[in-house]
């Protein structure tokens, strides 16, 4: 067993933060594994299976970023405790240095301002690193490192970002880009669907096994027949799906009768992607197949049973339009639920091996909710976005990303009750 132990001052921290129980630890392959905290006065304790070193992620206050999630650097076992505020520090200023330097060696050219930052934040870091018998001057010297760091690391992506869309409209061509919403009603129903066009340039047909197949054996395809003729008359790239969403509503409720018998759901699914793909066969663009895939427990499926459904699905789908574009989202794309979790393959890896798989997939989807309680992630900053996204573009397949935000803080009566904002961890 590997133990990793952080000094945390001020010593309250152990009662005033208990979301450092929430904290995860990541290794070589990026994967969180299986974490239990420890919280005492002054000192954090993290237990794992894995012995060998890591970067932990937790949640950490930064004046005007909220409590986004941070990391550490690579971190060994030792005997006496690391200060959790300096490595903390230590592991953005390292992500912040590095990325510039890779970015730079690509043609980026940074502003001023971001080396005014970085140098702050490399002065406020060996302030913090030369204290190690003055606790509270390492942590007012992480602090101002991470603030520093953290608007370095912001500019930065901006930067960037403004750079390569600047260089890609050179040529004077439209981005391929698809732009889209998803639809929850029926068009005529919604008072604003005259304006989407004007904002997008795509939509996504909502098609839930739950709404086409409430009974079953019986499917309905009103709602989506009426949502596809609407984007096509507007000329919008019509998207569909997800067919196959593995969170108990989107799933039929006489689907349950079958819990734990595979083979009679994987006909069902089955017969489900036989109905609907060949009924859109030629007009829809692009269909998410599968969403929330092997990240929890449902239907009595296992791990693996969940990826074979998936497998499947796209291999008939495949079979059926062999011109559309299929896409699997994943939900909290950043795992840090495997902490907790007896699934082994995460995001990343289930992503990969998908298009290792040569099953007809086509694309991947990130289902990024941040800042809500489960089935959300936690709140990142714009550094972190642009990290995660590099990382899944490993994959070598087009990035379709579902971004959900909050769009008030006050109480929505309509708001699924399960589910709430943590304004906690937004800036203010």
């Amino acid at each position: 067993m590997g133990v990793l132990k952080f000094r945390l001052t001020p010593p309250d921290l152990a009662e005033t933060r208990p979301d450092l129980r929430l904290a995860y630890i990541t290794g070589q392959d990026r994967t969180p594994g299986r974490l239990q905290v420890e919280l005492r006065p002054g000192l954090m304790t993290c237990y794992r299976e894995n012995p060998e070193s890591g970067r932990l992620h937790v949640a950490w206050p930064v004046a005007g970023f909220g409590t986004p999630i941070l990391t550490t650097a690579t971190l060994a076992d030792r005997p006496e405790p690391y200060d959790l505020a300096v490595e903390l520090a230590r592991g953005r200023l390292n992500d912040v240095r590095n990325q510039a330097a890779d970015w730079k060696l690509m043609g980026l050219r940074t502003p001023s301002e971001f080396d005014r930052l970085l140098s702050e934040a490399q002065r406020g870091f060996a302030r913090a690193a030369t204290s190690r018998d003055d606790p509270a001057a390492a942590a007012e010297g992480a602090r101002r490192c991470l603030e520093a760091a953290c608007a370095a690391g912001q500019l930065l992506v901006t930067s960037y970002t403004a750079q390569v869309l600047a260089r890609r409209r050179e040529g004077g061509h439209r981005l391929p880009t698809l732009l889209s919403c998803g639809l929850d009603a029926p068009p005529k129903q919604v008072p604003w669907s005259e304006v989407l066009p004007e904002c997008f340039n795509a939509a996504r047909v909502r098609c839930p096994w739950a709404l086409l197949a409430p009974d079953e054996g019986k499917h309905r395809w009103e709602e989506p027949d009426a949502q596809l003729h609407w984007c096509r008359k507007r000329r919008l790239t019509p998207t569909a799906g997800p067919l196959l969403d593995f969170r108990p509503g989107a799933l039929p409720d006489w689907l349950w009768l079958w819990g734990g018998d595979f083979d009679e759901i994987r006909a069902q699914v089955v017969d489900l992607v036989r109905q609907a793909v060949g009924r859109y066969r030629g007009r829809v663009a692009v269909w998410h197949l599968a969403a929330r895939v092997a990240s929890g427990e449902i239907l009595g499926l296992s791990e693996e049973e969940q990826i074979r459904l998936v497998a499947k699905a796209l291999q008939v789908a495949r079979h059926i339009d062999p011109n559309a574009q299929y896409v699997i989202d994943f939900d909290r794309p950043w795992a840090e639920w495997m902490a907790t979790s007896s699934f082994q393959f995460g995001p990343l890896h289930l992503a990969d091996s998908l298009a290792r798989a040569e099953l007809g997939l086509t694309g991947i989807g990130l289902e990024i909710a941040p800042g809500y309680n489960g089935p959300g992630s936690h709140y990142r900053d714009l550094f972190e976005f642009s990290r995660l996204l590099d990382l899944f573009a490993l994959v070598n397949l087009p990035l379709h990303l579902s971004l959900v935000a909050p769009s008030s803080a006050e109480p929505d009566p309509q708001a699924d009750p399960s589910v709430r904002v943590e304004v906690s961890q937004w800036p203010a």
